[in-house]
């Protein structure tokens, strides 16, 4: 019974955490200017809305017997990788990069870097298969919004008028 305690603790936080990201990620796409950084950052928290979701769906079968059954994360790809390849072709070459949204993408890599190490440590206290393969999903998930907001960033502050 501890261990099922245990798993419906760490189950609360990472919803928790999941809704943080996604106020976050709607906050700051309210408050951007440009369009390519507020398209990225509804596009993660749209997909935060799909990581409470299956977290939630976790945490409500580990409440019932019912036979655990791991649905595809980590198969649906990410909407971010074409996203950040149409916002590139619409992106005006004069890009001004505003500091407030490069300040917010550098703040949601740091969210992402934790996500990571936060589902990496849930999966190396899981006591089951499921739940490991579970949280190195959502792990893996997290390092890909790292990876497109370090590329988001790295876009912005090279077009020339920034900094």
């Amino acid at each position: 019974m501890l261990e099922k305690e245990g798993m419906r603790k760490a189950l609360e936080e990472a919803i928790r955490f999941e809704m943080d990201g996604r106020e976050f990620f709607l906050k700051a796409a309210e408050k951007s200017k440009g369009y390519f950084a507020k398209l990225i950052f509804e596009t993660i928290a749209e997909e935060e809305l799909g990581h409470i979701k299956r977290v939630k769906d976790i945490y409500d079968r580990s409440a019932t017997a019912e036979i655990q059954t791991l649905s595809p994360l980590v198969s649906q790809r990410s909407n971010l990788e074409n996203v950040f390849q149409q916002a590139k072709k619409k992106i005006d070459q004069t890009l001004i990069a505003n500091a407030d949204e490069v300040e917010a993408i550098r703040l949601g890599i740091e969210l992402e870097i934790k996500g990571h190490e936060f589902y990496k440590r849930l999966a190396g206290e899981a006591t089951s298969e499921f739940e490991k393969s579970f949280y190195h999903q959502l792990a893996q998930e997290e390092s890909h919004h790292f990876s497109i907001l370090h590329q988001v960033e790295e876009t912005m502050t090279k077009s020339g008028s920034f900094g």
